[in-house]
Parts: structure tokens; C-alpha cells; sequence
């Protein structure tokens, strides 16, 4: 092959009389651009090109071999501030300690059509330069292709049989990677310490951990990709990192499709992920938007958000899930447009949080929607479509709220279900077919507002135990026995409500004390059938105000009942007898001012916002969870709903965007209690981004003077900061006159919180393990990092697991071995 013109010609040869015989001594005295044309055989020794541009070039392409081999600990190829290109080279090294068989130092460096192996750490190291691998093949190696601090493509390129990565973005790096493929690696693609670049249509496979690795704040986009039999994961994402991903296509993977973890932050778009061993996406304490991802047969759930996650998940299939096609716990964000179609389990499963849902469609499955979970929950839905389930179409217990609007439930056993304490409101929402339309067991609460329930073969609606139900301006239609079946002694408001063929009563159960029906403008009440015993107006009081005897009906009764069972609730909890006291001497005050009013006496004015001060998981959540329900049985409240806050969810990323930001947070929670954690952060001066935590502080208190009457605020933090964050503006001291303080939990209080657990869960505790807890407990909690409540749950799940490892090899443990937890299970101190 002839030289370009203008560039001198070098030859090296084993046998050509006057030719080098070595590569590096051709490289060394060649002047600047030659061309180096190298014969077939096997040299030995380095390479090194300094400041001057060179090529070497198999002066037999596709001939025999070119073989360099380098067997000192150093590259075989150094390129330092010089550019040089390798044509159909093969390059080797012998010694693990060298760092790289080709590296460049602050060069250029281009490859094509060359075979790279060794012993060394890295096939290429590309530092502060750039390198160019075309059509190359990678293998053998530790390492594969790693950029630090650099650029370069590596393009039509194959990688396989690296025990690490194949491929690496370090630092200020942008590599693009394309239509590569990449075979039986540890890791495909790494990116970290800011690492960016682009990967585009490569494909890879057999990945023995996570074909794409991206971390501590890096930044790739991922394209059209194809990632396919890994024993770990498709995408991992974690430490603050964020990126691109779009049109790929992740398939057979024992691990979760996408795993996103440690705040991180990604864009996933129009990605299909098919038979995962685990997740199809899986977020934890992290952000992201997810948009038009379809996962098809995951092995656990297709969308997993948990412990913080929020999410935004737009557009979308999740098809043939064995488990749940989406799960929620203690997590939030926001679901928009979803299609769930055949889960092997429940379509989506909230276990603690406060997620919201828009365009949900679900069809199939043992259940539609399901909240089952001993953690608050607060769900909202804005348009649903549940269909088909083989049992319920919304389900919900425990300590949680369930609101929808535009909710239809089409065809399944129980249309709706509450247990336990939750809430269920359900507004301009149709519930059809099935045996019955919506049920309350446990103290539950239902609200139907302005819907119908049509067409079911058992009673409309089913109240029982101690549950509650307001039903207001709804229809019952074609309900093949009675239209609300009451069999409860809590309160229960039919009001206005229409019911038309309807095979038993309208409301059975009318003569309950605490049972009150307003019949609709311009209509009577069904008659019984002849020989029922019910008066022909069902005994129903009218929008008077009277029951059947024509006294009035005292509904106080109703709401003392709630007042007193929400304060046995705080009474309940594991010490605070100072917060206790406080929150019950506020509700006599609002009780009193409010007997005082009706007797037209002056009221002094009592402020509903508070500050809590004290440490983290003395409570202070819990306490205001309970405050709003409290306020709300009162009537100052029209819900009563919690919405928890930090600073990151009310300040925005530039000026303007924080009031736009809070104002939404605060219209959420308008009706309940906004309860803002750590506030004293929005006033604190850090970074150029200080005064935006001040704006979000001076929207609260315009919003707070505006919506006075329709909201309660309680700021959250340690005490000395809070009186900071009091100063901050002069509007908020005067809003927020009452502060209650939590205190550090005492070991024996922290013992009984411990003890809780363990009987909940069905764990056995016996006095050895007791003395031996509250030992460990009165050291741990001398630790100002320990957590108070949050580090007593922490810790009784650390004894599960012990005892868990301590009966592995037990082939039958007996129950008494699985319920008792011994000394030996506590973790070491401080782990």
C-alpha cells in the first residue's frame, strides 16, 4: 500500500534487509506524519510516540498477522501528546501491572480493525485525550475501554470475555459508543464521577451484573439499544446520576429491566422491557420520568417506587406481571395514563405513601387497586378504569386515604372495599356489575359523592362493624337486593340520593340510632313492600333535621364519638405525655370556643398552626396525621388529609418557579394539614439558591392569610433552627404562636416500641432478650444519629433478619424457633 503524498514511508520487518526490525525504534526515529508499515510476524517491546503524529499500518491487510507484545508493566502502545493511528495491529501484554495495552496521555489515539488483549488492567486507557476504535475487537482483559477525563467514539467494535467493564466514561469524559457488541462482561457501560457520553444502537449480552452502570452524578444518553440474557440487571442508576434512555430494549434478564436508586434522576422514554427475573423498573429514593415504557412478564412487579421514590411515570403498558403490575411503598409520585393489563396479582399496590394516579386503566387480576399497608397512605386518582378483577376492584385498609374522581369499576365480585381506618372518598364515580357495589368493615369511612352503583346482584352499598358512609346526591340503579345495607352503629348520611329498581329497600337499617337520609328534592323514598315493618317513609328523617318521632336528632353525639376515639388513638402511642397534653388541651380550647359561639359568648382566637421541635422519629408525623383527623371530626377541617413536605418539593430551580411550585403543594393539601419537615431549611443561606427557600416562605404566608379557614400548617424541626426560621419573615411568628416539643424517647419507651413491633409481627420476646434489648437500647440511643422511633423499627428489623440467619440451617424449625427472638440477635452496637 502506497503512502499518502507528502508523508514518509518506514518499514519494519523481521527479515527485509535495512528495515527495522522493531516497531518502537521505527516509531522513535520516524519523522513527524509518517507511515509505518509493519510485515507479518511478532515483535516484542513498547511504543512510545511523543509530540509527533504517526501510523502504523499491517503492511499486509488481512494477511498474516501483525502481533505486538509488550512483556514489561507498561503499555504495549504509549501515545503521549502525540497522535498516532494502529491499523490491523494485534496489540498484547503479559504483566497485570501495566495499566493499559494501548494508552494515551493528552493524545490522540485511533485504532482500527485491531485485536487488543492482555494481562493488563485496561485494554485502552484513554486520559485527558482522545482515542477512536473502529472496528476493533476487545477480549481477554480485566478491563475493556475506559476514558478519563476524555473523548473519542469507539464504533462497529466487539467487546467480550472482560471481567469488569467493557466500556467506561470517567470524570469530564463523552465517548459515543456505537453499533457495538458487547458479550459475557461484568458491566457493559460505566459511567461515574460525572462520566457522560452517548451509547447508540450496541447490543449486549450474557452481562454478568448490569450491562449499563451510570453513578455519582453521570450523565449518558442510551440509545436504541438492545440488552439481552444479563444475570444482574439491564440499567442501574444511583448516586444523583441522571441521563437519557430511549427505544432500547431489555429482555431475559435475571435481574430488574431498569433499577434506579440513591437519588437518582433519569429520563427513560419509549423502552420495552420483557421476562425479567425481577422489576421492570425498579425506583428507590430516587426521582425520574418514565414515559411510554411497556413491561411485559416481570417476575415481580412491573414498577416498583419505594422508600421515597417519587417517580413521574407517563404512558405506558405492563402486561402478563406474575406479581403486581405496580407497587408503592412509602413512596409517591405521579402515574399518569397507565395500561395494566392481566396481573397475576393486583394491579396496583400502595403500602404507605401518597402517589397519585391519572388515565389508570387495569384489567384483570385478583384485584384492581389495593392499599395494604400498616403506613399512611394518601392515594389519588383522577380517572380510572378498573375491569375484570376476579375479586375487588378497589381495596383498601389500615391507616390510609383513598380519593378518586372519574373512578369506573366494571364487573368484579366487590366493587369496593374499606377496612380497617381508611378513607375511601369517591366523587362523579360509577361502580357496575358484581355481587356488591362498595362495602365498609373495620372503621372504615366511605364518601360517595355524585356517583352510581349500578347493576348489582347483592346490596349497592354494605356498611358494617363500626364503618361509616356518607352518601350524597348519588343513584342506585338495578340492584338486585337493597340499595345500602346498613349494619353498622357509626354515623351514616344518605343525602339526597335517588334509588331506582331496586329489589330490597332503598336503606335498610334506617332506625340506627346514628343513621340519618335526606330524601332528594321533589322525590319520596321507595315504600316497603307489603308486611315489611318499616313505616312507609322508612323511617327516614327529612331534611329537617327530625327522626321518626319528630324530635330532633342530636348529631353532636356523632362527632364527640370521633373526637374521643382519634384522642385514644394519640393516647395510644408510646410515650409523649407532654405532646399529649398539649394536643388535647387544644382540642377542649377548640371544643369550648366552639360551644362558646353557639351561645353567642366572645371566642378567643386559637392558632391551628404549630411548630414541632424535637429530633427525628420522636412522632412528630404520626402527631400530625392525628391533629388533622382531629381538627377534622371538629369540624375546622373539611378533610383532614396530611401533606408532607421538605424543601425540595416547594423550592423550584430558578426565581418564580418556587411559588408555582408551593402554591400546588399547598392547593394538595387545602381541606387537611400541610406539614412541612425541616422547615427551618428554607430559611437557611447556602449556595446561590438561598433566596428561593425564602420565596417558598413568603408564598406560605400569603397562602396561609388567603386560605386561612382551610388549612392547618405545622413547621418541623430542631428547636434552635426553628427559631431562625421563625425570624425569617415577619408574618410567620405571628401565624405560628403555639409550639409543642418532642421529646428524645427514654429507653424503656424505645423497649416498648421494640415490643410493639415484635407482637405485631408475631415475634416472641422473653425476658432475656428484653434486659438484654434495653441494654443495647439505653447505649444506642446516647448516639445522637440513633433516630428515636425510626431507629427502634430499624433495629427489631435487624434481629428478623439475625434470627433468620441463625435458623438457615435449620432444615424445620419449629414455630416457637420462628417466633423467638434471643439476645443473640441484636446486631453489634453502632452497626
Amino acid at each position: 500500500m502506497l503512502a499518502p503524498v507528502g508523508m514518509s514511508t518506514v518499514v519494519v520487518s523481521l527479515t527485509r534487509p535495512n528495515a527495522y526490525r522493531g516497531i518502537g525504534a521505527a516509531v522513535a526515529a520516524a519523522p513527524h506524519n509518517a507511515l509505518i508499515l509493519v510485515e507479518p510476524g511478532r515483535y516484542d517491546g513498547q511504543v512510545v510516540a511523543r509530540a509527533k503524529a504517526v501510523t502504523i499500518r499491517a503492511a499486509v491487510p488481512g494477511g498474516a498477522p501483525v502481533l505486538l507484545e509488550n512483556r514489561d508493566a507498561a503499555p504495549a502502545v504509549y501515545c503521549d501528546g502525540a497522535e498516532v493511528t494502529l491499523q490491523g495491529v494485534a496489540l498484547r501484554t503479559w504483566s497485570s501491572d501495566a495499566p493499559a495495552t494501548v494508552a494515551t496521555l493528552g493524545g490522540i489515539l485511533t485504532l482500527e480493525s485491531c485485536t487488543v488483549t492482555g494481562q493488563a488492567t485496561n485494554a485502552l486507557l484513554a486520559e485527558q485525550g482522545e482515542a477512536y476504535l473502529r472496528g476493533c475487537h476487545v477480549h481477554g482483559m480485566r478491563r475493556g475501554v475506559a476514558f478519563v477525563d476524555a473523548q473519542g467514539v469507539v464504533e462497529h467494535c466487539r467487546l467480550w470475555d472482560v471481567d469488569e467493564y467493557a466500556l467506561l466514561s470517567k470524570r469530564d469524559s463523552f465517548p459515543i459508543i456505537r453499533h457495538c457488541h458487547v458479550q459475557d462482561v461484568g458491566h457493559g457501560f460505566e459511567a461515574f464521577e460525572g462520566g457522560r457520553g452517548a451509547v447508540e444502537d450496541c447490543q449486549f449480552t450474557d452481562v454478568r451484573q448490569a450491562a449499563l452502570v451510570v453513578s455519582s452524578r453521570s450523565r449518558p444518553s442510551v440509545r436504541q439499544c438492545r440488552i439481552s440474557g444479563s444475570r444482574g440487571s439491564g440499567l442501574k442508576f444511583s448516586g444523583s446520576a441522571g441521563g437519557l434512555v430511549e427505544d432500547c430494549e431489555l429482555m431475559d434478564l435475571a435481574g430488574c429491566g431498569i433499577e434506579v436508586s440513591d437519588s437518582a434522576e433519569p429520563d427513560i422514554r419509549r423502552c420495552l422491557i420483557e421476562r425479567v427475573g425481577r422489576n421492570g423498573i425498579y425506583v428507590s429514593a430516587s426521582r425520574g420520568t418514565y414515559a411510554d415504557c411497556t413491561v411485559t412478564a416481570s417476575r415481580m412487579p412491573a414498577i416498583a417506587a419505594v422508600d421515597g421514590a417519587v417517580p413521574q411515570v407517563t404512558g405506558g403498558v405492563l402486561r402478563d406481571v406474575r406479581g403486581d403490575a405496580v407497587l408503592v411503598r412509602a413512596a409517591a409520585g405521579r402515574y399518569d395514563n397507565l395500561q395494566i393489563e392481566a396481573p397475576g396479582r393486583y394491579g396496583v399496590r400502595v403500602q404507605g405513601g401518597d402517589p397519585s394516579f391519572t388515565d389508570l386503566l387495569v384489567t384483570g387480576g385478583e384485584a384492581g387497586i389495593v392499599l395494604d399497608s400498616d403506613l399512611v397512605a394518601d392515594v389519588r386518582i383522577e380517572g380510572a378504569t378498573v375491569r375484570d378483577a376476579a375479586h375487588t376492584g378497589i381495596a383498601a385498609e389500615g391507616p390510609g386515604r383513598l380519593t378518586g374522581t372519574r373512578v369506573r369499576v366494571e364487573n368484579s365480585l366487590t366493587g369496593v372495599i374499606g377496612a380497617e381506618t381508611v378513607s375511601i372518598d369517591l366523587t362523579d364515580s360509577t361502580v357496575s356489575g358484581g355481587e356488591i357495589g362498595l362495602a365498609g368493615t373495620g372503621q372504615a369511612s366511605l364518601l360517595l359523592d355524585q356517583s352510581e352503583v349500578i347493576g348489582t346482584t347483592g346490596p349497592a352499598v354494605l356498611v358494617q362493624d363500626q364503618s361509616r358512609l356518607t352518601m350524597r346526591t348519588s343513584t342506585v340503579r338495578h340492584c338486585g337486593s337493597d340499595g345500602v345495607q346498613v349494619e353498622t352503629d357509626a354515623p351514616v348520611l344518605v343525602d339526597r340520593c335517588e334509588f331506582v329498581d331496586v329489589t330490597g329497600e332503598p336503606v335498610r337499617g334506617v332506625d340506627r340510632p346514628l343513621v340519618s337520609v335526606i330524601a332528594p328534592p321533589q322525590a319520596s323514598p321507595k315504600r316497603p313492600a307489603s308486611g315489611d315493618s318499616a313505616t312507609d317513609t322508612d323511617g327516614i328523617s327529612d331534611d329537617t333535621g327530625r327522626d321518626r318521632s319528630g324530635r330532633p336528632r342530636d348529631r353532636s353525639e356523632a362527632e364527640s364519638t370521633d373526637v374521643d376515639a382519634v384522642l385514644a388513638e394519640l393516647d395510644a402511642m408510646i410515650g409523649l405525655a407532654a405532646v399529649k397534653r398539649e394536643v388535647r388541651t387544644l382540642a377542649q380550647l377548640i371544643k369550648v370556643g366552639q360551644q362558646r359561639r353557639k351561645a353567642n359568648l366572645p371566642v378567643l382566637p386559637v392558632s391551628r398552626h404549630l411548630v414541632f421541635t424535637g429530633p427525628p422519629g420522636t412522632g412528630k408525623t404520626t402527631v400530625a396525621r392525628i391533629y388533622g383527623r382531629l381538627l377534622a371530626h371538629l369540624g375546622l377541617l373539611s378533610k383532614g388529609q396530611v401533606v408532607e413536605v421538605a424543601r425540595v418539593d416547594l423550592v423550584g430551580e430558578y426565581l418564580g418557579s418556587t411559588a408555582l411550585k408551593t402554591a400546588a403543594v399547598f392547593k394538595r393539601a387545602l381541606g387537611g394539614v400541610l406539614f412541612v419537615d425541616e422547615a427551618y431549611t428554607l430559611a437557611r443561606q447556602f449556595g446561590t439558591n438561598s433566596d428561593l427557600g425564602l420565596e417558598a416562605i413568603d408564598t406560605l404566608v400569603k397562602l396561609i392569610e388567603d386560605n386561612r379557614d382551610q388549612i392547618v400548617v405545622i413547621v418541623a424541626g430542631y428547636p434552635s433552627e426553628m427559631t431562625q426560621f421563625l425570624a425569617a419573615n415577619p408574618g410567620l411568628a405571628s401565624r405560628f404562636t403555639k409550639t409543642i416539643e418532642f421529646a428524645d424517647y427514654t429507653p424503656d419507651e424505645l423497649l416498648a416500641i421494640v415490643s410493639g413491633l415484635a407482637a405485631q409481627h408475631g415475634y416472641d420476646l422473653k425476658q432475656p432478650t428484653n434486659d438484654a434489648l434495653l441494654d443495647y437500647l439505653a447505649e444506642a440511643s446516647s448516639d445522637p444519629d440513633f433516630g428515636n422511633g425510626r431507629g427502634a423499627r430499624k433495629l427489631f428489623g435487624a434481629m428478623v433478619e439475625r434470627q433468620a440467619e441463625r435458623l438457615a440451617d435449620i432444615s424445620a424449625p419449629t414455630a416457637e424457633q420462628l417466633r423467638l427472638l434471643l439476645p443473640e440477635d441484636l446486631p453489634p452496637t453502632g452497626s
